[in-house]
């Protein structure tokens, strides 16, 4: 440290940095001058040429206009987006003749049902006395949510590596994380999930009339220890100061809790305080699609970030049915951009096996990574194995660690792999599998 008590350029760090701490101005031209905010977000532009690198089917080479044809041996087909890298293999003459078979078993189930119900009706019910009144039909059954599941993570990783984020980090400016709390007498203003999605569309629509402009973010819904729900945004908020003079932190602080509107005005008063942050450093941090969508499911991986498992328990006053939050994740305002090719047999193979195994590496070494490792798709994974007792039969199940699976569901089913650039990595794939032809001849 320096005589005058000023710390040098290149010294020690002796005390915690706020993330929370607001950026000055002359922070914000350091970002913007140099690498620290480096946006590697791949265009429009480069998904569909990436796709054009494939070669197509052999029964696609002679030119025949085969559109409609479906091939016996099914269709394999690879997806490109900004972030992603998806493998899909399909069957339609198999699919058809299953769904045909499902649709003609639920019929007859339901019609033995319908069966049975009308002759217990009528071995109990007296004609004698006029019509039965019948009885209301419901619309949708209706079931409790308290978790966030597996199945919407994958959704999640998937739509976020999908989606075009042009219209965030093409304005030039510097995104930021924005996280959105509530008070601490949370149930009085939030009785149930429709109550804090409606919420955040208020608060976008505010934005919208103070700013004059569309506002396009990624939110994700998280629930902290005592039950409380919150929002984390990641979008590119204003650098010039809205119609009502006040800049993009003022303005959140007071408008989110005027959006709240908690009859208790102690209540609300320590909510304006203290029930919004803007995290710049997160935000320059998700840089790329699959930083962005791994920084979203961070919770999800105990080992790399410690157990928050909790933030995606829904708490018991929305367990009730009707109640529940409903999506966990979302995006306002963008849209999706991918490109589908398809491929032969013989490269869907090569491009599965290289992609199950770079994923694997990926998985292998996220333990060393420096900010950003892929823990959400661990190397191993815990399963139950049933076991039965030759003697009475009785079914028990052990807990083992195994391998985890990759792209090999179903047989020659696939499945996707997060990449920092979809297209490059889309381009370097078609290259390996081009080489790996020419080496086969």
């Amino acid at each position: 440290m320096a005589a005058d008590g000023q710390s040098s350029a290149h010294g020690l760090v002796i005390c915690a940095k706020s993330r929370r701490a607001e950026v000055d101005d002359t922070t914000e031209e350091q970002l913007r001058a140099g690498d620290a905010f480096a946006p590697r977000f791949p265009g429009v532009d480069l998904v569909t040429p990436a796709a054009a690198l494939f070669e197509r089917p052999k029964q696609w080479a002679d030119g025949a206009d085969l559109r409609g044809v479906q091939p016996e041996c099914g269709q394999f087909r690879l997806l490109i987006a900004p972030g992603l890298v998806k493998l899909s293999w399909t069957r339609p003459v198999l699919l058809e003749r299953s769904s045909e078979r499902a649709a003609t078993h639920t019929h007859r189930v339901n019609v033995a049902a319908e069966e049975a119900e009308l002759r217990s009706i009528a071995a109990e019910v007296d004609w004698n006395d006029g019509p039965m009144p019948r009885e209301p039909k419901t619309s949708v059954a209706c079931r409790e949510i308290t978790h966030w599941s597996r199945k919407s993570r994958a959704n999640m990783c998937r739509s976020l590596a999908e989606y075009d984020y042009t219209p965030i980090v093409g304005r030039g400016r510097i995104p930021a994380m924005v996280t959105l709390t509530y008070p601490g007498d949370w149930e009085v203003v939030a009785p149930c999930g429709r109550d804090v999605k409606r919420h955040l569309d208020n608060w976008r629509k505010r934005f919208e009339r103070e700013w004059g402009e569309k506002l396009y973010f990624i939110w994700k819904l998280e629930f902290q220890r005592r039950g409380a729900p919150h929002f984390h945004l990641w979008m590119a908020p204003p650098t010039a100061a809205g119609k009502s003079g006040l800049t993009f932190r003022q303005w959140c602080s007071h408008v989110w809790a005027d959006v709240i509107d908690h009859p208790d005005p102690a209540q609300r008063r320590l909510h304006e305080l203290a029930g919004t942050a803007v995290d710049t450093l997160e935000g320059i941090r998700a840089c790329d699609p699959k930083r962005l969508a791994i920084y979203f499911t961070k919770h999800s991986s105990p080992n790399a970030y410690g157990d928050k498992e909790y933030q995606h328990i829904v708490p018991a006053p929305w367990r009730a049915l009707g109640q529940g939050p409903g999506r966990f994740w979302g995006a306002a305002g963008l849209k999706k951009v991918t490109a589908t090719v398809e491929i032969d047999r013989s490269d869907y193979v090569k491009a599965r096996r290289i992609v199950r195994r770079w994923s694997r590496n990926q998985a292998a070494y996220s333990d060393i990574a420096a900010k950003f490792p892929s823990a959400a798709n661990p190397r191993t994974a815990i399963l139950s194995v049933p076991r039965v007792d030759s003697g009475t039969g009785r079914v028990t199940f052990r807990r083992v660690r195994r391998r985890r699976q990759l792209c090999t569901q179903g047989g020659l089913a696939g499945g996707f792999a997060l990449a920092n650039n979809g297209p490059e990595f889309a381009s370097q794939l078609a290259r390996a599998l081009s080489q790996w032809t020419e080496i086969t001849r």
